[in-house]
């Protein structure tokens, strides 16, 4: 392949990596803040039932008492889908990131084989100046060896 076809090919690679790297990003942003959502009501939950201990102390009637078991039962439930919109969250971040290493990969040996025709043209450069070097003395040999005789 030509060098011009691989280093537009990897240029084109390097756009698809930052998008995926970007579109990574934002699903692992968007992980952590489902994990904080999880977090602050995982939070809630457990001051809401240390203040109905407390007020259970103090005594209070069934009724009263059933609220309480019932909000904590739809905190629960809550708690469940939240954890399930956390776990969404972290798969399609960890997919993001899997996509994102793959093709970074592909990109990196497109580099690679861009170093290597980059380093076969030096080389070929390389001996053909060396070819023009040795005519050049092989030139000046015979105008010597001409100029010698003559």
């Amino acid at each position: 392949m030509a060098l011009a076809q691989l280093q537009l090919l990897a240029k084109v690679q390097r756009e698809k990596e930052d998008k995926l790297q970007a579109l990574y990003i934002q699903a692992q942003q968007f992980a952590k803040n489902q994990q904080d959502k999880y977090d602050g009501l995982a939070n809630y939950r457990t001051d809401y039932i240390r203040q109905s201990q407390q007020r259970g102390m103090q005594g209070v009637q069934s009724r009263q008492f059933n609220q309480y078991l019932a909000f904590i039962t739809k905190l629960d439930q809550a708690l469940e889908q939240q954890n399930m919109q956390v776990q969404q969250a972290k798969k399609v971040a960890e997919t993001r990131r899997v996509n994102w290493i793959l093709l970074q990969r592909k990109r990196k040996a497109i580099d690679l084989l861009i170093e290597k025709e980059l380093e076969k043209m030096a080389i070929k450069a390389q001996k053909q100046e060396q070819k023009m070097l040795d005519e050049i003395a092989t030139q000046q040999f015979f105008r010597n060896l001409h100029s010698e005789a003559g």
